[in-house]
C-alpha cells in the first residue's frame, strides 16, 4: 500500500486488565473472572497445565515488574500483581557489622563460660576471651554462616533471594538460656519472597532447622569428646545439660556411663552444639513465624490452613498445649514459647503468609511421606527433653549413698560381708572419712573390721565419678542368737557434707522386733515406748517384762504377723535403769516371750531419744569447771540433728581461759586437760552436745531450754548414783527446791536424806541421798528442773516377785 491509512488507538480503553487479559491469554484459557482485578479462573493452554503455562507467563511478565499466581483449589484461579520489592533491607558493610556485633556478644558468653569453670579467669581477660572466640564463638558462627549460604544458595537455584540471616545473640549468660544465641531472623518478610510452589518452599524453609540441629549435635558429641571426666575447678552451681536421643545413642556408644556425667562440665564446644541443636529444634515447631509454620502452610495447603476451621483447631491445640505446660513444666523457655504459639494463632491477622506462585501444584504423595519421615526423625532425635538444662544445686554435695544396701539377712554365727562404692553426689572430688559402728541390743558384743587401714574408720581422698574407691566392710556378730534388729551406723564425715547411712541388720529366723530401737511416744512421767513385734508362723506363746517400772498395755498373746507392743513406765520407769548403748541411750526392759514349746526368747533394746540432757537458757553456756575432770585431751562439738558423731577431722585448740566460742555445726573445739575456766559456748536451744576423745564418743547430751541448772557428779533428769552431789544455780533467781515421792514405798525410813529448800543466784547447795533396804525395794532417785523450781524425785518399787519384810 502507498498510502497506508493510519489507525487511531483510543488509549483511555486499553487498560492494564485488558493487557494482561491478552498477555494471559497467551498462556491460558480464560474462563469467568473472579472478584479481584486480573484474575481469572484458568486452565493451559496447548495442552500444557496450568504450572507449565505459569512459567511461561511469569517468564514474560518479569519485565513489566509484575508477577502471576496460582490459587489452590479445584479450578485455579490467576491473579496478576506487582512484583514484591527485591532489594535486601541491609547493605553488605551493615550485615558484616551486625555479625561481628554477635560474634563479639558470643565471645563474652563464652568467656563467661570458662570463667565459671574456672573462678581465676576474669570475663573481659584476653587469653579468655581468645580462647572463647576459637572453642565457643567459632563454631556457632561458622554453623549459623552455613546453615544461612545453604539456604541462601539452594534458594536462589529456584529462582528465590533470600539473601543471609541474621543473628540474634544475647550477651549474658543466663541461667535458663546460657547458649546466648536465640534465633535467626530473614532479612526480607515472607511476603516479598515469590517461592516458585509449595514443594520449593517446604525445602528452602526446611534448611537453617534441620542443618543447626545436625551440625549442633554433632558439635555436642566432639564437645562431650573433648570434656574431661574429671570436673573443672567449679565454685558455683553448674548448668547441667539433657543429652536428646540421638546424642544419647552416639554418646553411650562411644563413651559409655560417662557421656551423662560430662554433661555436668560439657566444653564449650559442645555447649555451643547444644545451643544450636536446641534452636534448629525450635525453629521446626509449628510456631506462627517460624520455619515450622511454614512448613506446616504448604504441607497442608493455603486454603485449608487459613480455614476458619483449621485455625480455630490450631489455637484449640495451642491452648491445650499451653495449659498443659505450665501445669507439668516450670522450664520458662518451654512457657514462654507455648504462650507465643497461643498468642499467635489467636490473632492470626499478625501473621504473614508466604508469598508462593504456584499454589495449585500439588505435593506427591512420595515428597509428604519423605517429608514426614524427616521431621519425625529430627524432631524426635533432636527434642532436648522437658527440661534441657538445669542448676545442679548439690554439685559438692558430698558422697552418694544411693547405691548402699539398707538392709542385710544373716544367721547366727555367720560372718557379714558388705561392700561400699564410694562415689561423689555431686561433681567436685571429696575426701573425708568413713565411721563404722554398730548401734542396737548388745551392740557392744559386735566386731568390725575393714580395708581401710583404721578398723573403725575409714579415709578417702580425691573420689571423682572416674576415680571411684570401695570399701569392705567385715562383721562378726557374737556367739549367741540374735533375736533383735541392729543397724550397721556408717558415717559419712566430710567437712559441710556430714551424713549417716543405716543398713538394718536382720535375723529373719527368729520371731523378734522389728525396730532397733523402742519408740519414746510419751515423753511424760509415766512414758509410753512402742515397738512392732513380728511372730513367725508356728511361733505361739505369752509375752511379760521383767521390770517393776514398767506393765504392758495392750495385750500379752501376740498373733501371727506383726504386732504392735506398748508399754506404760511408772515414774521414773526410763531413769531406773544403768544400762545404756554407746550413744548413751537408756535400755527398756526386757521382754520375755515364753513359747508353748517350752522356749522361750528375749528382747532388749534401747530407748530412742533417752540421751542426758543439758538446759540452755539463752544462747551462751558456760562449760563447768570440772567438765574434763579425767584430765583428758577432750573435743567438744555441736550437731543441729542426725548424724551425731565425733569428728574425725582436726580440732581446734583452745588454749586461753576466759574464751567464748561461736559452736557452728560439726565444727569441734579441743580443750586442755585440767580444769576449764570460764569456757563459753554460744550454740541454739536444740540439737546435740557431743563430748569427744578423739572418735570415741564420750558423752552425748540433747540440748533443752530451761533454766541453767548444772549438777557435779550426774546429770539432770538421770539416775543418781553418787549419793553426794553439787546443784549450781547460774541463773539470777533463787530457785526452791522440792520433794517428790513414789512408788510401792513413800516411807521416809528407806531414805537418808540431806535436801535444803532453795539454792541462792549464782549459788550452789551439797545434797546427800542415800537409799536404804535396797535389798527390798528398786530405789531410784532423780532431779527434774521445771520453770522455777527444782524437783527431787524418790522412787522406790517392790520387785518383780513382791515386797517383802
Amino acid at each position: 500500500m502507498d498510502n497506508p491509512r493510519p489507525i487511531s488507538i483510543d488509549l483511555e480503553t486499553w487498560s492494564n486488565q485488558e493487557l494482561y487479559e491478552v498477555i494471559s491469554s497467551r498462556y491460558f484459557v480464560l474462563g469467568n473472572q473472579s472478584s479481584k482485578i486480573a484474575s481469572w479462573e484458568v486452565k493451559g493452554a496447548n495442552n500444557k497445565d496450568a504450572s507449565e503455562s505459569l512459567l511461561m507467563l511469569n517468564a514474560h511478565l518479569h519485565s513489566l515488574g509484575m508477577i502471576g499466581t496460582l490459587s489452590d483449589g479445584i479450578i485455579p484461579i490467576l491473579t496478576i500483581t506487582s512484583l514484591p520489592p527485591s532489594n535486601d533491607i541491609l547493605k553488605k558493610w551493615q550485615q558484616i557489622l551486625i555479625w561481628s556485633l554477635m560474634s563479639l556478644f558470643l565471645t563474652i558468653v563464652g568467656s563467661e563460660w570458662l570463667s565459671r569453670y574456672d573462678s581465676s579467669i576474669g570475663v573481659m581477660n584476653l587469653d579468655s576471651m581468645q580462647d572463647s572466640f576459637s572453642i565457643f564463638t567459632v563454631p556457632i558462627i561458622l554453623t549459623l554462616l552455613l546453615a544461612s549460604y545453604l539456604r541462601s544458595y539452594i534458594a536462589s537455584r529456584y529462582n528465590v533471594e533470600t539473601g543471609y540471616a541474621i543473628p540474634i545473640i544475647f550477651p549474658i549468660l543466663y541461667p535458663i538460656w546460657p547458649f546466648g544465641i536465640a534465633g535467626l531472623l530473614s532479612q526480607k518478610r515472607m511476603d516479598h519472597l515469590p517461592f516458585p510452589n509449595r514443594r520449593k518452599l517446604i525445602i528452602i524453609e526446611s534448611i537453617i532447622p534441620l542443618t543447626l540441629i545436625l551440625f549442633g549435635s554433632f558439635l555436642t558429641i566432639y564437645g562431650v569428646f573433648l570434656t574431661s571426666n574429671e570436673p573443672p575447678n567449679i565454685a558455683e552451681s553448674p548448668i547441667v545439660f539433657t543429652s536428646n536421643l540421638f546424642l544419647k545413642l552416639v554418646s553411650s556408644i562411644l563413651f559409655g556411663d560417662m557421656a551423662e556425667l560430662r554433661l555436668q562440665w560439657l566444653h564449650p564446644i559442645g555447649i555451643s552444639g547444644t545451643g544450636l541443636s536446641i534452636i534448629g529444634w525450635i525453629l521446626l515447631l509449628p510456631i506462627p513465624g517460624f520455619p515450622g509454620d511454614r512448613i506446616l502452610y504448604s504441607f497442608i495447603g493455603p486454603s485449608k490452613m487459613n480455614s476458619s476451621t483449621q485455625q480455630t483447631s490450631l489455637f484449640l491445640i495451642s491452648l491445650i498445649l499451653m495449659i498443659f505446660i505450665f501445669a507439668t513444666l516450670d522450664y520458662l523457655p518451654w512457657l514462654f514459647l507455648s504462650a507465643f504459639a497461643a498468642w499467635q494463632r489467636f490473632s492470626p491477622e499478625n501473621v504473614i503468609d508466604p508469598f508462593i506462585i504456584d499454589k495449585s501444584q500439588e505435593l506427591t504423595q512420595i515428597f509428604k511421606t519423605r517429608l514426614v519421615v524427616i521431621i519425625i526423625l529430627f524432631g524426635t532425635l533432636g527434642f532436648p527433653g522437658a527440661t534441657p538444662l538445669s542448676i545442679l544445686e548439690d554439685y559438692d554435695s558430698g558422697l552418694s549413698t544411693e547405691e548402699w544396701v539398707e538392709e542385710i539377712y544373716f544367721e547366727s554365727n555367720e560372718e557379714i560381708i558388705i561392700d561400699l562404692n564410694l562415689k561423689p553426689d555431686g561433681i567436685l572430688p571429696i575426701s573425708g572419712y568413713l565411721q563404722f559402728s554398730i548401734a542396737g541390743s548388745q551392740s557392744e558384743l559386735w566386731q568390725i573390721n575393714s580395708s581401710c587401714d583404721f578398723v573403725i574408720m575409714c579415709k578417702f581422698n580425691n573420689v571423682t565419678h572416674d576415680k571411684q574407691s570401695h570399701v569392705k566392710i567385715i562383721l562378726n556378730p557374737p556367739n549367741i542368737i540374735i533375736e533383735e534388729k541392729l543397724y550397721l551406723k556408717i558415717v559419712v564425715d566430710i567437712h559441710g557434707n556430714e551424713e549417716e547411712h543405716l543398713i538394718m541388720l536382720s535375723n529373719d529366723n527368729y520371731s523378734g522386733p522389728t525396730q532397733v530401737f523402742w519408740d519414746l511416744v510419751q515423753d511424760t512421767d509415766t512414758p509410753l515406748i512402742c515397738t512392732k513385734i513380728n511372730i513367725l508362723s508356728g511361733d505361739y506363746g505369752n509375752l511379760s517384762i521383767i521390770s517393776p517400772y514398767w506393765d504392758i498395755i495392750n495385750y500379752t498373746s501376740p498373733v501371727t504377723g506383726v504386732n504392735d507392743l506398748c508399754l506404760r513406765g511408772h515414774m521414773g520407769a526410763i531413769i531406773s535403769t544403768n544400762y545404756i548403748d554407746e550413744e548413751f541411750r537408756k535400755y527398756g526392759p526386757s521382754i520375755e516371750f515364753s513359747r508353748v514349746n517350752n522356749t522361750s526368747l528375749n528382747w532388749l533394746m534401747p530407748i530412742d531419744n533417752t540421751n542426758p540432757k543439758v538446759m540452755l537458757s539463752g544462747t551462751e553456756w558456760q562449760i563447768p569447771s570440772w567438765f574434763n575432770s579425767d584430765n583428758s585431751n577432750y573435743s567438744i562439738l555441736h550437731t543441729p540433728n542426725n548424724p551425731t558423731f565425733c569428728k574425725t577431722s582436726n580440732s581446734i585448740t583452745e588454749v586461753d581461759s576466759n574464751w567464748t566460742w561461736l559452736m557452728e555445726p560439726y565444727s569441734p573445739i579441743q580443750f586442755r586437760e585440767g580444769e576449764i575456766i570460764n569456757g563459753t559456748l554460744i550454740m541454739p536451744i536444740s540439737g546435740w552436745l557431743i563430748v569427744c576423745n578423739g572418735i570415741n564418743m564420750v558423752m552425748k547430751y540433747s540440748i533443752m531450754e530451761g533454766i541453767d541448772i548444772i549438777m557435779n557428779n550426774g546429770s539432770i533428769g538421770e539416775n543418781i548414783t553418787n549419793p553426794n552431789f553439787t546443784i549450781y544455780n547460774r541463773g539470777e533467781e533463787i530457785i526452791p527446791i522440792s520433794i517428790e515421792w513414789h512408788g510401792d514405798s513413800i516411807n521416809t525410813d528407806i531414805w537418808e536424806l540431806s535436801i535444803p529448800n532453795f539454792v541462792e543466784s549464782n549459788g550452789s547447795t551439797n545434797i546427800s541421798i542415800y537409799p536404804k533396804n535396797s535389798d527390798n525395794l528398786h530405789h531410784t532417785s532423780w532431779v527434774q528442773v521445771m520453770d522455777d523450781e527444782i524437783i527431787i524425785h524418790l522412787a522406790a518399787r517392790c520387785l518383780t516377785d513382791g515386797c517383802y519384810n
